[in-house]
């Protein structure tokens, strides 16, 4: 014997009267369901508490003397230590993520879900102008994301003040450099005065045998030059200054919140979900064998 399926679909009253009593009769394991899909979502969202602290903290790039004015002379005498693009890169370095998370001093209760929060939250942001980056990142309490700047501005001191240094040390030699030829021309000619003015100088240039007088005036020239360069260098090294990210309490903008609510929602949804397949198994019809 065969069986003839229905020539039209089934209207919705038809499915209707055929899922109800099913479930009709099911009623007692809905409920059921519904109560252990709540307890679970409560005991969850109960025990395994998350709490989000965001912070916000400006670093400002510091200054050294740039290396084309140490080099030539030429261009800004003096330019960030580093682009605010290359600290922006530098700060989603995964490398320096790690130092970061060796060196940042979290609380034993939250340092597990700090680490990972800070090392997915941490960015800067590229300014459209000036020195200031802002940094953001994420903790798992208010405490860790202090400990977390400060370990940035740890960090990032560390990194500048070596390229600072650097850059300081060439233009001291430099400076070194003038001084010891300003005083080598005042052994050989005395500090400019009317004596040095008052008749030429005579200084040994070229071969042995030949002599060139120079015009005081041009020794002069010379000694003013040299103590302007020095001058000017010593201002220069004088405006230089380290990165700076202040960490202090009243600095860092911290904002709170919670996923419990999102939480919640998605282990109620999946709770539920869970617990209609459980029901559509238990009381769909088991399938019979055709009949010959």
């Amino acid at each position: 014997m065969k069986l003839r399926l229905p020539s039209t679909a089934p209207d919705a009253g038809s499915v209707f009267r055929f899922v109800m009593p099913p479930l009709w009769d099911s009623r007692r394991l809905i409920a059921v369901c519904v109560i252990i899909t709540a307890v679970l979502v409560f005991f969850l969202t109960t025990f395994s508490r998350t709490d989000i602290f965001s912070g916000r903290a400006v670093l400002t790039i510091g200054l050294a003397p740039a290396s084309s004015f140490l080099a030539q002379r030429s261009g800004p005498a003096i330019a960030p230590i580093e682009t605010p693009r290359q600290t922006v890169a530098r700060l989603s370095d995964p490398a320096f993520k790690n130092q970061l998370l060796k060196r940042a001093a979290f609380d034993p209760v939250t340092a597990s879900i700090s680490r990972a929060m800070v090392t997915a939250s941490l960015r800067g942001i590229l300014p459209n102008s000036g020195r200031d980056v802002p940094i953001e990142l994420s903790a798992g309490s208010a405490a860790d994301v202090r400990a977390a700047f400060r370990a940035i501005a740890a960090e990032v001191s560390e990194l500048h003040d070596a390229l600072l240094d650097r850059q300081i040390r060439i233009l001291q030699d430099k400076i070194d450099g003038n001084k010891d030829r300003i005083a080598t021309l005042e052994r050989r000619f005395g500090k400019p005065s009317d004596r040095i003015l008052s008749r030429p100088q005579v200084e040994k240039i070229g071969p042995p045998n030949s002599r060139v007088a120079r015009k005081p005036a041009t020794v002069v020239s010379v000694w003013s030059d040299l103590h302007a360069l020095v001058s000017s260098d010593t201002t220069l090294r004088q405006l230089s200054e380290p990165s700076v990210l202040r960490d202090e309490p009243d600095s860092i903008v911290i904002t709170y919140r919670s996923i419990e609510g999102l939480r919640a929602s998605l282990l109620a949804g999946a709770g539920m979900l869970i617990a209609m397949i459980i029901l559509t198994i238990a009381v769909s019809p088991r399938r019979r064998p055709p009949e010959d």
